[in-house]
């Protein structure tokens, strides 16, 4: 992807310790345009206490249109470039606001996440005065990201600030030990055993269950999985229990409709 060497470009990353739930930090370098000779610099670095790693992203990104729309013609630039190696914020920055008119639901239908920085962000959007452009470069891959990126991480080691939209929920950890993410359930309208490690409220009333699937007959964890389910579900799954539940027949949506029975921890005697 190539930039333009006559926009003034804002480099903005985020980062959590420990995602979700852990500290995090985000960060912006600014590189002027080529005819200035003017050295990159820090642009902005701040550190929060509890939050995610998309959250950083989206925030700097917001800080990033913040900065632009509070200098205004005063960078003395026609066009901005802010870059990002998420590809969460791009891909999504293009579908907001489509989502803001779907009622903050995605295209297959499903409760937006971090919907309160979204708003955030297109708000601002039509706000700037210069010209102003997301972009997306894969990271640490030039002097300038590197520096960014350290004081990304560099701020989540100084967790001042409060990130009041972050709803940690009822966290706990996935027994399967992997640090791969929990992937969106294929729903087919079958009945599952699952053990529930994590629970959030996304908006005023959806639910987003974080779990494991489970073999019936071993209990041993075959993946780490989630699902969305109503209020009236969601009050009777506790971290840490074991459920046979019912899904809908959607994929591209899956749905914990009803629970079937809890099952019962298997207890393994210790040897005499």
């Amino acid at each position: 992807m190539s930039l333009d060497p006559h926009a003034l470009k804002s480099y903005i990353d985020g980062s959590a310790k420990d995602n979700p739930g852990g500290a995090g930090g985000l960060a912006a370098w600014v590189e002027f345009p080529s005819d200035w000779n003017c050295p990159d610099e820090p642009l902005f670095q701040e550190g929060f206490q509890e939050t995610t790693n998309n959250r950083m992203e989206l925030l700097a990104c917001i800080r990033a249109f913040e900065y632009v729309r509070k200098q205004g013609y005063d960078l003395r630039v026609e066009r901005v470039q802010i870059v990002t190696d998420s590809k969460y914020v791009h891909d999504c920055f293009f579908l907001a606001e489509q989502w803001r008119k779907n009622g903050w639901r995605n295209l297959e239908g499903r409760p937006v996440e971090n919907r309160d920085l979204w708003k955030n962000l297109l708000s601002l959007r039509g706000k700037v005065k210069v010209r102003t452009e997301l972009k997306w470069m894969l990271g640490k891959k030039s002097l300038i990201l590197k520096a960014v990126d350290k004081s990304a991480k560099a701020a989540s080691s100084e967790p001042w600030s409060v990130d009041r939209g972050f709803r940690p929920g009822k966290v706990g950890r996935s027994k399967a030990g992997s640090k791969r993410a929990a992937s969106l359930f294929a729903a087919h309208g079958q009945e599952v055993l699952i053990r529930i490690y994590r629970t959030r409220l996304l908006g005023r009333s959806d639910h987003k269950i974080y779990f494991e699937v489970c073999d019936e007959q071993s209990g041993e964890v075959l993946q780490k999985a989630s699902a969305f389910t109503s209020a009236e579900v969601a009050v009777d799954l506790h971290r840490h229990h074991s459920y046979r539940v019912s899904f809908n027949a959607n994929p591209q949506y899956p749905i914990i409709e009803r629970i079937i029975e809890e099952i019962a921890p298997v207890i393994v005697p210790r040897s005499a």
